[in-house]
């Protein structure tokens, strides 16, 4: 399919008599004279080399002067992966050519627009402009040209007449992903003809406006972003490329099929007649490009790269566990959400795989692939369900369900979506369109599942539907969950989000006991309660919501499973960032996951959690073991202690009758000008984490007092930190969590402290250096 459109302007103008002339003349001349070319070979620094001229122009990209780790250059790549010697990546958002604007005297012939370019992943199309390959258009004179790529790789240019903008887009020969290809584009001013070339081969043409000029705006020439591109939060720029490209020309003329066809035998005559194929390396940003980095952190998952939401849909198959998250490809935003995909042996070495799903024409998730969760079949099979976003369906929200393309690939990188919804909004007044992250479940007996979705109830409150099923293809709708008196807890009419049910072994009365967690306005709440498979609904032991982790809106996103090979009950949380866009922007990475944590139910009928036994493996070496000591003398031995990559476990015995502070501090200088104190104070009964002090950096978010009620009830204080880098996650008595960040401005905010009354006693303080995730040495933080 070829695709017109052509927007008219009341005012028409005619060419300047100059430039008619000047076309007149151009008209005979031959095609094929270089305006401009970039071959991109260049393999290191910030410039790239305009073959025709000899002129430096100068390669974008976020880290040319990093904000928080050492300088690097763009992301070029070696000539094994490229047409002709090196080729560039394009992040997506931060990276882009400018290079003087060409004139109407250099394009009055007419023009041939080339490059070799592999896309990485499909933008969403904003403004309905293209993620360009060249582009110098100005949209408020309908003037000059964009060439690039459009939604799930349709492509094409459109050129502005003054009076119209023609766009010529092809949709039935797209761009693959991850895959090289020659796309040209050719503008003959005598007949007005557009021709589009895709591998040699012309696949479109068109006539442009018959009135108007095509005529060039005094801008720059951009290759990589479209000239006027629209804007995510003041600060992230759009349509721009992501992927590799190569060989990127302007000529003179209007290029015959022939010739353009010549000219790619030519470009692949070293890689005999075949463009080379691509591997994830190539295509994706490596976590080296990060090295140095002060604030990102290392042992808990993130992406290689970009921006990601929850962690969600784990499972474990045939050795290895499996977790997706809501991934952003194009940069460390919110936006364009595809599913992420993580492997792992132990849940806490993580590797990342390519993505798992993304939205995609004709499917039923063009507009957003957003969160889930992962089940079973009876036969073995492991199976995905993802709230499938169209924003032109009735119902924009829908679930979804993926099978594996190749159920014998060990690492399951492939998925093929099921074409029709499993389930919908539930039909009859008093439901909003409001119908995500589904949370799918088997019953105990194993022959059938339950599936919970996150929605909210008009003038209630926010609930999670049930829905039953047989064979997880055709679902019965079952009621809610459980209501909640909205007016007796204000701000839960919110929609529950990411709505988790998870079996914590057995109440004090005997009976099972379930866990209901979701996520309300990214904060984590839960109720205990019974499941009653018959009813499909869950009865909490007490009406009110409790806070799950009381780091205040850093833990969210909950998704969880019941891990086949131990029989625990596992969750796993985004930690949110708590940074400005800006920050994000300079940063190039949003968000990471936290530690997997293990729930149970205790003594008291309330939760009881702890990280899972598997981050000890991430221990690299004991730096410190104080036993049996006094505050004083442990807390000697303990400031020779430094670090940003750190766990720290402390167990205090406290004084009789003493209603002091006591924890620890960490990220500290010398002169304690900047630190974080985690404290459980006992006369008002709080565990806290005070960031008053954590950063003189004004502009910094990581400030204030954090924290919630607790009760020591006489126990010893025992307390777990782990300090990675921005992160700081602590776990007290296996009853309570804090997950918080932290963002020093000072590269000697690595000290610790101890806070305790003269009269306690110190009964073990332990230290250990912690590794990264993927088993890598860590690069030091910048100093």
């Amino acid at each position: 399919m070829i695709r017109f459109n052509q927007t008219s302007r009341r005012c028409r103008r005619s060419a300047p008599p100059a430039l008619m002339l000047a076309l007149l003349v151009a008209g005979h001349a031959a095609a094929g004279t270089d305006i401009a070319a970039w071959t991109l070979d260049e393999q290191r620094g910030s410039q790239a080399t305009e073959a025709v001229s000899g002129r430096h122009d100068p390669v974008h990209f976020v880290f040319d002067h990093a904000r928080f780790k050492p300088d690097s250059d763009p992301l070029w790549r070696p000539p094994t992966a490229c047409i002709r010697g090196g080729c560039l990546l394009f992040d997506g958002y931060s990276t882009d050519i400018t290079a003087p604007g060409l004139t109407d005297a250099q394009a009055g012939a007419g023009w041939t627009l080339s490059a070799w370019v592999a896309p990485h992943a499909f933008e969403w199309g904003d403004g309905g402009q293209y993620s360009a390959f060249l582009s110098q258009f100005d949209e408020a004179t309908k003037s000059g040209f964009a060439f690039g790529m459009y939604r799930f790789g349709t492509w094409g240019i459109k050129l502005g007449f003054g009076d119209a903008v023609f766009d010529l887009r092809v949709s039935d020969r797209k761009l693959p992903k991850d895959a090289w290809s020659h796309v040209a584009a050719t503008y003959d001013p005598r007949g007005r003809v557009v021709r589009l070339y895709l591998n040699g081969e012309q696949v479109a043409n068109g006539t442009g406006p018959a009135s108007g000029v095509f005529s060039l705006p005094p801008q720059a020439l951009t290759i990589g972003r479209y000239s006027q591109p629209r804007l995510v939060a003041g600060v992230f720029q759009l349509n721009t490329f992501l992927g590799l490209m190569d060989e990127v020309r302007v000529d003179a003329g209007a290029a015959t099929g022939e010739g353009i066809a010549r000219r790619v035998r030519a470009d692949l005559a070293a890689h005999g007649g075949k463009a080379p194929a691509l591997t994830q390396a190539d295509v994706t940003i490596a976590r080296a490009t990060f090295a140095g980095d002060r604030h990102r952190p290392q042992y808990h998952a993130l992406p290689d790269s970009g921006w990601m939401n929850e962690p969600h849909a784990p499972f474990y198959q045939d050795g290895r566990y499996h977790l997706f998250f809501q991934k952003n490809p194009f940069g460390p935003f919110w936006h364009q959400i595809h599913w992420g995909h993580w492997v792992s042996p132990d849940m806490v070495h993580w590797r990342e795989l390519p993505i798992a799903l993304a939205p995609e024409d004709g499917t039923l998730a063009p507009d957003g692939i957003w969160s889930g969760s992962a089940t079973h079949a009876k036969d073995g099979t492991p199976l995905l369900f993802f709230t499938a976003g169209n924003d032109k369906a009735p119902s924009p929200e829908r679930v979804g369900l993926a099978r594996p393309f190749d159920p014998a690939d060990p690492d399951l990188r492939r998925w093929t979506p099921y074409p029709l919804p499993v389930t919908e909004p539930p039909p009859g007044p008093g439901h909003t369109r409001d119908f995500r992250d589904p949370f799918v479940f088997r019953d105990d007996a194993g022959d059938r599942w339950f599936e919970l979705v996150g929605s909210r109830v008009p003038g209630g409150s926010g609930v999670a539907f049930v829905h039953e099923s047989s064979d997880l293809v055709h679902w019965r709708y079952r009621g809610p969950l459980f209501t909640l008196d909205a007016q007796r807890h204000p701000g839960f009419e919110s929609t529950f989000e990411l709505p988790v049910l998870l079996p914590i072994g057995k109440g004090s009365d005997g009976r099972p006991r379930h866990v209901f967690l979701t996520d309300v306005k990214a904060q984590v709440y839960y109720w205990i309660g019974v499941f009653d498979s018959a009813t499909a609904r869950f009865t909490p032991d007490s009406d009110a919501p409790r806070v799950f982790d009381l780091g205040d809106h850093h833990f969210s996103g909950p998704s969880g499973f019941v891990d086949p090979r131990t029989g625990r009950t596992i969750v796993f949380s985004i930690a949110q960032g708590e940074r400005s866009a800006q920050d994000d922007w300079a940063s190039g990475w949003a968000h990471n996951a936290g530690l997997p944590v293990t729930l149970a139910i205790g003594p008291d009928d309330d939760l009881r959690l702890a990280p899972i036994d598997e981050v000890e493996r991430l221990r690299q070496q004991l730096l410190l073991d104080v036993a049996d000591a006094t505050p004083a003398a442990a807390a000697a031995r303990l400031a020779g202690i430094e670090g940003d990559l750190l766990e720290v476990e402390l167990e205090l015995a406290p004084a009789s009758g003493s209603g002091a502070r006591r924890g620890l501090v960490v990220r500290r200088t010398p002169d304690d000008a900047e630190h974080t104190d985690l404290v459980v104070d006992a006369a008002r009964r709080r565990f806290e984490v005070d960031r008053t002090h954590t950063t003189l950096d004004a502009g910094a978010r990581s400030h204030g007092v954090q924290g919630g009620p607790f009760d020591l009830r006489g126990e010893h204080l025992r307390l777990r930190v782990f300090l990675d880098r921005s992160m700081v996650e602590a776990y007290l008595n296996d009853r309570k969590s804090i997950t918080s960040r932290m963002y020093p401005s000072r590269p000697d905010a690595t000290g610790l402290g101890l806070i305790a009354a003269p009269a306690d006693r110190v009964v073990r303080l332990r230290v250990w250096r912690m590794g990264a995730l993927d088993g890598k040495p860590v690069v030091p933080a910048q100093r």
